[in-house]
C-alpha cells in the first residue's frame, strides 16, 4: 500500500520537473534540526529521481567561506536551478548574500530560487514563505510552490573610505537586537544543560535574550541634524522575527517598518513593541529609506548575523533594487519584479 501510495505521488510531481532541470542543497551538519534536513533530503531525492540532487555542506570558516561556495557553483545556478538551503537563518543569508551583491555571478545565475528548508533554531523565512515545518510536506513544496520575487533589505556601511552592503531578507537590527544575536552564539548559550530538557531550549533563549536586552549599552544615533541615544534600531521587511509573527509588513511589500526604542526597561519595551504594530501607530514607521550615523561601537545583526559596527559608521537602509526569488506556497507571486530606483524615497516620518 505504501509503495502504491508512493508511486502515485511521485507521479503526481510534474510542476517541478518541468521548472528546473537542477537542485542544489546547502547542507549544515552542525544546524538545529539536522535529523529533520536530512529527511528533507531524502525525500527531495526520492521525489526527483530523473533530476540532478546535489548537496553540499556549509563551510566552517563562516560568512566569507559560504559566500565562496555559492560563487564556486555559479556555473551550475540559474532560473532552471532550485537552491534548497537546510540550515537556518544565518546561512541563508550568507547565501542570499552571494547571491544579489557576490562577485562572480552572471544575471542568470542571481535569478536562482532559493528554498529554505527549516534547517536552524527560527527559520523566520522558511516559516513566512512555506510555514511552519511540522505542517508542510516535501512534496507539497514541490507541487503546489510559486516562485516570488523579494526584494530584501539593503544596508550599506560607511566606515571611513570602506563601503559595505549588507543584505536582510528578514531584519536587520542595530543595538540590543545584535547584542541579542551576539550572545545567543556564544558557547555558554549553545551547549547549555537546558536544551536537554523539553522545552528547555525555548527557556535558554528567553533567559538569554532578557539578560542581553538588559545589558545592551545604548548608542547615539545622528540623523537629520539632531541626536539621541537608543537602545534598539530595528528595520523589517517581512511580519516575523525570532518565531513571533506579529509585525506589520509584508516581505512582498515595497516598503519596510522601522521600529526604535529608547528605553530598553523590559516593562516598558513589551507594551511599545505591542503598541507600534497597531495599523494606526505603524503608518508613522513605514518607509523605503532611511539615513543615519552610530557615533559609538555597537552591535548589528542582519537576519541574525551578528557584525559589529565601529564608531562614526553611517548606515543607509533601502529596499534592494535587485530581487531575490523563492519558492513559496504562501505568497502569491502578485509582484512583479521591477526597478526601485525608479520610484521616490520615502523617509521615515
Amino acid at each position: 500500500m505504501h509503495i502504491i501510495s508512493m508511486m502515485q505521488l511521485l507521479r503526481s510531481i510534474t510542476s517541478v520537473p518541468d521548472t528546473f532541470d537542477r537542485v542544489i542543497i546547502f547542507f549544515n551538519p552542525q544546524s538545529t534540526h539536522v535529523l529533520a534536513s536530512k529527511r528533507r533530503i531524502s525525500d527531495l531525492k526520492l521525489l526527483l529521481p530523473d533530476i540532478p540532487v546535489e548537496v553540499i555542506e556549509t563551510a566552517p570558516g563562516g560568512p566569507k567561506a559560504n559566500v565562496q561556495l555559492v560563487e564556486e557553483c555559479s556555473d551550475r545556478l540559474g532560473p532552471k536551478t532550485l537552491l534548497c538551503i537546510a540550515a537556518g537563518d544565518g546561512t541563508t543569508n550568507q547565501i542570499l548574500q552571494a547571491l544579489i551583491v557576490g562577485k562572480g555571478l552572471s544575471r542568470e545565475a542571481r535569478k536562482t530560487p532559493v528554498l529554505p528548508l527549516w534547517g536552524g533554531n527560527a527559520n523566520d523565512l522558511a516559516y513566512m514563505l512555506n510555514g511552519p515545518s511540522f505542517r508542510m510536506k516535501t512534496a507539497d513544496l514541490l507541487t503546489h510552490g510559486k516562485i516570488i520575487a523579494i526584494h530584501p533589505l539593503e544596508c550599506t556601511l560607511v566606515i571611513g573610505k570602506q563601503t559595505e552592503t549588507r543584505i536582510a531578507a528578514c531584519y536587520a537590527g542595530f543595538g540590543a537586537s545584535g547584542y541579542a544575536a551576539r550572545q545567543l552564539n556564544t558557547a555558554a548559550h549553545r551547549q547549555s544543560k537546558l536544551h536537554a530538557l523539553p522545552g528547555g531550549r525555548i527557556l535558554q533563549e528567553v533567559i538569554t535574550i532578557i539578560s542581553a536586552i538588559m545589558e545592551a549599552p545604548g548608542f547615539t544615533v545622528k540623523e537629520s541634524g539632531s541626536a539621541k541615544i537608543v537602545y534598539e534600531r530595528l528595520f523589517s521587511n517581512g511580519p516575523r522575527m525570532g518565531k513571533v509573527s506579529r509585525l506589520p509588513v509584508q516581505l512582498t511589500d515595497e516598503m519596510f517598518y522601522l521600529n526604535t526604542l529608547e528605553n530598553k526597561k523590559l516593562l516598558s519595551i513589551i507594551p511599545r513593541f505591542i503598541e507600534s504594530t497597531r495599523k494606526k501607530v505603524s503608518e508613522n514607521f513605514m518607509g523605503n529609506y532611511a539615513s543615519f550615523t552610530i557615533a559609538e561601537n555597537s552591535w548589528a545583526q542582519f537576519d541574525g548575523e551578528t557584525q559589529e559596527i565601529p564608531a562614526g559608521t553611517k548606515v543607509q537602509i533601502q529596499l534592494s533594487p535587485r530581487p531575490f526569488y523563492a519558492l513559496s506556497t504562501e505568497i502569491h507571486p502578485l509582484v512583479t519584479e521591477q526597478s526601485l530606483h525608479a520610484k521616490e524615497k520615502q523617509p521615515l516620518k
